[in-house]
C-alpha cells in the first residue's frame, strides 16, 4: 500500500485577520468625526479657560496637539489596512490594543459632557494601558519595524509616541480637573500641594517610560509640551511655584531623554 502522504509544512504562519485592521481605519475616522462634532457643539471640554480649573492645566492652545495625533492616527491607521503591507501579523497585533484608545478617545468625549468628574478619569485610564500595550509590542518589534519603509516607520513611531507622551501626562491633569469637580481646593496650601504632587507623579511617569523606551523622541516631545504647558497655563494663573514645579519636570524628562538616547546608541565595549 502506498505511504499515506503528510501535509506539507511550508514554515508560513497562519494568515493574520483582517478585521482589527479594519476597525482600527473606523475608528481613527470615529476620532476625527467625534472631535470635529465636539468642537461644532462647544462641549465643555472644547470650552478654554473654564472657571474654576487647577492652575495646572496646560494652556488652551495646547491641546491643539490632539488635531496632530488625530491626523497621526487615521495616516497609520490607512497604511496599515491593505494586506500587500509588510508584517501582517505585527499590524494587526498592533490594532487591537490602538483600537481600545482610538473608541476611548471618542468615549472619552462623551464622558466629559455626561459625566465629567471620574468617567474621563477612568476611560482616560484605559486609553493609556491600551498605549502602554501599543508601546510594548512595538519596542519588541523593532527589528521588524526597521525594515518597513521609511513613511510607515515615521508613521508608527511618532502615532504611538506622541499619543502616549501627551496621554500619560493629560492623564494626571485629569485627575486633578475631577478632584476639583469633586471639591478640592485649587488654590491655598492644600489645592498647591496636591497640584505640586501630580506635577511630581506626572514628572516620575514620564521618566519611567523614557527610560524603558530608550529615549524615544516622540514620546518625549509630546511629555515635554504637556510639561512646557502646564507651566505656562500656571504661570497665566500667578501660581510662580507650580509653573516653576512644571519647568523642573520638563528638564528631567529631557535630560533623561537624553541620556536614554546615548546609552541606547553607545557601542559595545571591546573585549
Amino acid at each position: 500500500m502506498p505511504a499515506l502522504q503528510q501535509p506539507l509544512h511550508t514554515g508560513t504562519a497562519p494568515s493574520a485577520p483582517a478585521w482589527p485592521r479594519v476597525l482600527l481605519l473606523v475608528l481613527a475616522v470615529g476620532q476625527v468625526i467625534s472631535s470635529l462634532a465636539s468642537q461644532a457643539a462647544g462641549t465643555e471640554l472644547t470650552t478654554p479657560d473654564r472657571p474654576g480649573e487647577p492652575p495646572i492645566v496646560p494652556i488652551s492652545w495646547a491641546f491643539s496637539i490632539w488635531g496632530v495625533i488625530e491626523l497621526l492616527s487615521l495616516l497609520y491607521a490607512v497604511w496599515a489596512l491593505p494586506d500587500r503591507r509588510p508584517d501582517k501579523r505585527l499590524r494587526s497585533e498592533l490594532a487591537v490594543p490602538l483600537s481600545i484608545v482610538f473608541a476611548g478617545f471618542s468615549c472619552w468625549l462623551v464622558a466629559a459632557e455626561v459625566e465629567p468628574v471620574w468617567t474621563t478619569v477612568v476611560v482616560f485610564a484605559v486609553m493609556v494601558a491600551g498605549l502602554l500595550k501599543a508601546l510594548q509590542i512595538a519596542l519588541r518589534s523593532r527589528a521588524a519595524i526597521a525594515k518597513w519603509p521609511r513613511p510607515a516607520r515615521w508613521l508608527i513611531w511618532w502615532t504611538i509616541g506622541i499619543y502616549s507622551g501627551w496621554s500619560t501626562m493629560a492623564i494626571w491633569i485629569n485627575l486633578t480637573t475631577s478632584m476639583a469637580a469633586s471639591g478640592a481646593p485649587v488654590s491655598g496650601t492644600w489645592g498647591i500641594s496636591g497640584q505640586l504632587a501630580v506635577l511630581a507623579g506626572a514628572t516620575a511617569t514620564a521618566v519611567v517610560i523614557v527610560r524603558w523606551t530608550n529615549g524615544l523622541v516622540p514620546y518625549t516631545l509630546a511629555a515635554c509640551w504637556a510639561l512646557t504647558t502646564a507651566a505656562l497655563g500656571a504661570a497665566d494663573a500667578g501660581e510662580t511655584l507650580l509653573a516653576a514645579a512644571a519647568a523642573a519636570g520638563l528638564c528631567i524628562t529631557a535630560a533623561t531623554a537624553v541620556h536614554a538616547r546615548r546609552h541606547f546608541r553607545a557601542p559595545a565595549p571591546r573585549p
